[in-house]
């Protein structure tokens, strides 16, 4: 058999293969999530961080941060699967919508976009919970710690 016959049949069978419902609900094209971390009065780091479907990341460093640009890089598609999948699993479009914030304690907000659905939840009193847990999650796949820093 030629190479191009063999190549042929083994795209064949992947066309042939079902796919797995990760694969077949996800479309990179329709999903973003950006988390800002908003300043407080002291030097609590304030930037943006977006993540889109297709791996992309853009960070945005304002204040109290080690890079306070703009910077972009590419994640695996595969992590940002994993983290829609979390937000399908945690039911994040039915997370209560707080409009509180405290004085002095830094606000996180988190901005999804997904299958035209939008979402917007803040935490603005450093309650640990489901936001701040995201928030870290967000930090941790777009690899925002390392423009980040230390905190101040």
């Amino acid at each position: 058999m030629s190479s191009f016959g063999f190549s042929a049949l083994v795209f064949s069978f992947f066309l042939s293969a079902p796919l797995s419902e990760a694969q077949t609900s996800f479309a990179a094209d329709d999903f973003s999530i950006i988390l800002e971390r908003n300043g407080c009065l002291g030097s609590c780091p304030d930037y943006k961080v977006t993540i889109f479907g297709n791996g992309s990341v853009q960070y945005v460093g304002r204040a109290y941060v080690r890079i306070r640009s703009i910077r972009r890089k590419t994640v695996p598609v595969p992590d940002v699967q994993k983290l829609v999948q979390r937000l399908q699993d945690e039911d994040f479009f039915h997370w209560e919508e707080k409009k509180q914030v405290c004085l002095d304690f830094p606000e996180v907000d988190i901005k999804v976009t997904l299958k035209g659905q939008q979402k917007l939840v803040l935490e603005g009193c450093s309650t640990p919970g489901k936001v701040l847990a995201l928030a870290d999650e967000i930090d941790r796949i777009s690899g925002a710690r390392h423009w980040v820093g230390k905190a101040r």
